[in-house]
């Protein structure tokens, strides 16, 4: 089979990786000569090894000529992306984006806004990308409304390192993928601040509970939220070292600004996106009236309405209440 993938990021490069070692044809979509040229020349990126049957073009058209279409580029960037191909010929999409975007959508949502009826499925699990380059063991969740595509994408990334794992639940799927990284800055400023293991478990649980809340308010499948890209995808982020939006956490917990920690970033050339998604999601859970306070506190500290210690306060010492 023939997939084109729009972004050259550590993710579309991994994806791609998995997809050419199986066998099948693979081209990625870049933005600049310069770096379709390094690409081209190294075979390497950030750690990431590039099979020597993939070829890079600049020409984003070139999507009609292929079975298969995976977009992995940042949130902020999906809505123009689906808009510079919307009037092509676009094979099924794969979106292994996660995220929300400033106007309360999740990227699937994004796509049918764009292209209307348009065949896809959503990706997303604890899938560290340098480690599945690594060929560690990993899982992942495929979901996608037709099982039989779901199934087609399935059957193409499974390998000896790599279990994809397919279901119906696009919206639980998303949802998990997305918030996941607001609370792996909360787990990276518990882990800055030293307060052990117990508060971090406690964290993730709780976490956890809040995405089930948003998620069966928005029709999700619960049992979503006990996979892989619920639970799995929540523990992996909120532990790596790997993980951007741990390290953006473990940066305020030793007092740096978010300024300061998203000019670090930058230099790295590297992006957070539980950064939007605290704003957006927080925003998502107000409009759904639901309860959030994890959610809700990371965003008063992004904003600097109040420190990581009062913050960590007032989480604990909020009304008793029944656990379920």
């Amino acid at each position: 089979m023939k997939f084109f993938t729009i972004g050259s990021g550590s993710w579309g490069l991994t994806l791609s990786m998995i997809l050419a070692e199986n066998g099948h044809d693979v081209r990625i979509f870049v933005r600049s000569q310069e770096k379709k040229k390094r690409l081209e020349t190294q075979r390497e990126e950030k750690g990431i090894p590039i099979p020597d049957s993939i070829s890079f073009t600049t020409r984003i058209e070139e999507l009609e000529n292929f079975d298969y279409t995976l977009i992995v580029v940042p949130s902020f960037a999906f809505e123009e992306t689906v808009s510079r191909i919307r009037h092509l010929k676009v094979p099924p999409v794969l979106i292994a984006t996660k995220g929300i975007d400033k106007n309360l959508r999740f990227m699937n949502q994004i796509l049918l806004e764009h292209i209307p009826g348009h065949p896809h499925a959503v990706l997303s699990g604890p899938n560290i990308a340098i480690e599945i380059a690594q060929h560690k063991p990993a899982s992942t969740v495929i979901a996608s409304e037709d099982e039989g595509l779901a199934g087609v994408f399935q059957e193409a990334f499974f390998t000896d390192y790599f279990r994809p794992y397919i279901s119906r639940d696009v919206i639980g799927v998303e949802i998990g993928g997305a918030l996941k990284n607001v609370y792996a800055i909360a787990s990276g400023i518990v882990e800055a601040l030293q307060l052990g293991i117990n508060a971090r478990a406690s964290l993730i649980t709780r976490a956890l509970a809040e995405m089930m809340r948003l998620g069966e308010k928005m029709g999700a499948d619960s049992r979503t939220f006990a996979g892989l890209a619920g639970v799995g995808d929540l523990v992996a982020t909120s532990f790596s070292v790997n993980s951007r939006n741990h390290f953006v956490g473990y940066n305020l917990g030793k007092g740096k600004s978010l300024e300061e920690i998203q000019e670090e970033l930058k230099k790295r050339n590297m992006v957070a996106e539980g950064i939007n998604t605290t704003i957006y999601g927080s925003m998502l859970a107000e409009k759904m009236e639901v309860d959030m306070p994890i959610l809700f506190m990371v965003r008063a500290i992004l904003e600097g309405r109040i420190s990581v210690q009062e913050g960590i306060k007032k989480l604990i010492k909020r009304p008793l209440k029944r656990e379920f």
